[in-house]
């Protein structure tokens, strides 16, 4: 099954007002693996930035130097959605995966929405993979105890996995490596 896991980090909670400023995405079918990483320069800097800056380590200086604008990231992603995907293959559709899925969802349909495409569903599968209700079930089963907080890196440091938090590249791995694991213990307990 065709998935593609992604991440973003954004100007703030609100997909339609805030934008993305780093999206990653890790394509997988099999032992098919690509990845997709970008930075997108907003068109006007946020008051709040620096609060931006501390939570992600993403400076405006290196935005203004790498970061492209939010056009090209669409332009860009859809490209690399396009090496994987036949957008006009009704059967040809990839799962939406993130740690958060509904959050990233909404950022990446608005993305659309802003370059005028109203076909995200070309691409992805309405049901999407969201490893936030996977942790969820792993507790209700009993195969990983209740943390303090359903945060990516309190859930991937409780199975043992490293993790740079706020990296979408790095979330994203993470993520993945948390689903296998949470996978396993859910569908091979006694």
């Amino acid at each position: 099954m065709k998935t593609v896991w992604i991440d973003i980090e954004t100007t703030g909670l609100d997909h339609k007002t805030c934008q993305i400023i780093e999206l990653a995405a890790l394509y997988e079918n099999g032992d098919d693996k690509s990845t997709f990483h970008k930075y997108c320069k907003p068109r006007i800097k946020p008051d709040n930035f620096s609060e931006i800056e501390e939570l992600t380590g993403i400076t405006w200086a290196f935005l203004e130097e790498n970061g492209i604008t939010e056009n090209q990231l669409y332009k860009e992603f859809t490209e690399f959605l396009s090496q994987k995907i036949d957008k006009y293959d009704k059967s040809d559709k990839a799962i939406f995966a993130a740690f958060n899925a509904g959050f990233d969802n909404e950022f990446i349909r608005e993305l659309f929405k802003r370059n005028n495409d109203n076909y995200f569903g070309s691409w992805f599968h309405s049901a999407q993979l969201d490893v936030f209700s996977t942790v969820a079930m792993a507790y209700r089963f009993g195969v990983l105890p209740v943390q303090i907080n359903n945060k990516n890196e309190t859930i991937a440091k409780a199975l043992n996995i490293e993790l740079k938090a706020h990296s979408a590249i790095e979330d994203i791995k993470a993520s993945r490596q948390i689903q296998i694991i949470l996978e396993n213990k859910i569908f091979n307990r006694s």
